[in-house]
């Protein structure tokens, strides 16, 4: 009878194991795959020049006159409070079709935000494939108010 529950103690023991070196070579392969997948990340907005930026650098970027400010929220956000010299393109369906409307030189900048940060960020990758420089404001127009920062209403 002991010499059964050992080998079961044994077998137990060796399953163990098993799993966790199952485990630990599965974490190993994720955060190598983490690593790579941030690396690429890296290199895409080296060479895309797209970067989140916080209040204050964002303050003084969209002051310089190679600068297009865009705020990409819906016309009823933009009319309840936005940065002075913003224009209103709309994130969705024909958001390429306005862009065009505001006819951005190609040596500007594009300087864009919403809300919080998810819509600049979509149209942001964007008006990266239509090859402009762009600048996001990291926190959109709230993390603007909570610093205190002047809207136009």
């Amino acid at each position: 009878m002991n010499r059964i529950n050992d080998m079961k103690r044994m077998l137990l023991f060796a399953a163990m194991v098993s799993l966790l070196f199952s485990a630990q070579a599965q974490l190993t392969k994720s955060s190598a795959n983490q690593s790579k997948e941030k690396a690429q990340c890296s290199r895409q907005v080296a060479q895309a020049k797209c970067r989140p930026v916080g209040v204050e650098e964002f303050a003084k970027l969209i002051t310089q006159k190679d600068i297009v400010l865009m705020d990409v929220r819906t016309p009823k956000e933009y009319a309840e409070g936005h940065l002075k010299g913003a224009v209103n393109v709309t994130w969705g369906d024909e958001f390429e079709k306005q862009e065009k409307g505001v006819k951005i030189g190609a040596k500007k900048t594009v300087a864009v935000y919403c809300r919080r940060g998810r819509r600049s960020h979509a149209a942001a990758e964007m008006l990266l494939k239509m090859g402009y420089d762009v600048v996001e404001l990291d926190g959109g127009i709230m993390a603007w108010e909570r610093a205190g920062k002047p809207v136009v209403k």
